[in-house]
């Protein structure tokens, strides 16, 4: 039997992609930390899409969770023939610096580390079958340097490149790799995870939406999308500025963000 592999699919966008899969009447592989959330999801998606829904509380931010998830998949038989690397973490917006280094590496092992792996280890037994589809979410944050938040559009970033390397290295073998890039989405990730910045400079959109068109985009095998015209627009303002204006634009968007969070507290 076939199955859609999705990690951190207990909310946000995760869980948008979960259910956009399930209409889609994809058996469903869930790994998550959060088994009640994902036992929850089971029971709805089971009684409404009449679906096969397998649950899988891992740590994905372990060092060898790739491997153990790989392994679980191997020993049951689960055939994956759609990897979804959607589980990821932002940090406190503040200076690199002033980050702690463990929060640093949970950082970098779930949002580098994990879905490298996952897709190096999925993404061989596809090449193999010469069928299948890798979808990675990523973000806007990827097309440009982000300070206050400098290793997580760094992640993102590494994301969209290794995404865009494995897209053509597979494309001869029938594997399509995709790049999701989201902008900013109505999520608690986004409202308590990430800057806030003002609607008419950067519009909030739905995670259903973002989930329809990257499952469109992954199955008509594009190199990657960014979901919502706004958001892509704002992307391409690296290919216009060179990088060090590019990075002082958005230190001055950080420092707005701020001004304003202020004035709204007074």
């Amino acid at each position: 039997m076939e199955y859609t592999l999705i990690t951190g699919a207990t909310s946000g966008i995760g869980y948008a992609l979960a259910e956009e899969f399930a209409k889609r009447s994809n058996n469903l592989i869930l790994a998550s930390r959060n088994l009640a959330k994902m036992q929850e999801i089971k029971k709805a998606f089971a009684e409404t899409y009449k679906i096969e829904i397998v649950c899988l509380e891992i740590d994905l931010s372990q060092l060898d969770a790739p491997e153990k998830l790989h392994s679980f998949c191997r020993q049951n038989n689960y055939s994956v023939t759609v990897l979804v690397n959607n589980a990821g973490i932002g940090l406190l917006v503040k200076e690199q610096t002033e980050q702690a280094l463990t929060d640093s590496d949970q950082l970098f092992q779930l949002n580098m580390h994990t879905p490298l792996k996952l897709s190096m280890l999925f993404g061989k037994t596809m090449k193999e079958h010469r069928q299948g589809y890798i979808l990675n979410v990523a973000s806007t944050a990827a097309f440009q340097p982000m300070p206050y938040a400098a290793l997580y559009g760094a992640s993102k970033s590494f994301l969209l490149s290794l995404s865009e390397a494995m897209h053509i290295e597979l494309k001869e073998y029938g594997v399509g790799v995709t790049a999701v890039c989201p902008g900013i989405t109505d999520t608690n990730f986004f409202k308590y995870g990430k800057p806030r910045v003002p609607g008419w400079l950067y519009k909030l959109v739905s995670p259903e939406l973002v989930a329809r068109r990257a499952v469109q985009a992954m199955y008509k095998k594009k190199i990657y999308i960014v979901p919502y015209f706004q958001h892509w627009l704002i992307a391409q303002i690296s290919r216009f500025l060179p990088r060090q204006s590019t990075a002082r634009l958005m230190q001055r968007v950080e420092i707005m963000r701020k001004r304003i969070k202020r004035n709204a507290c007074v």
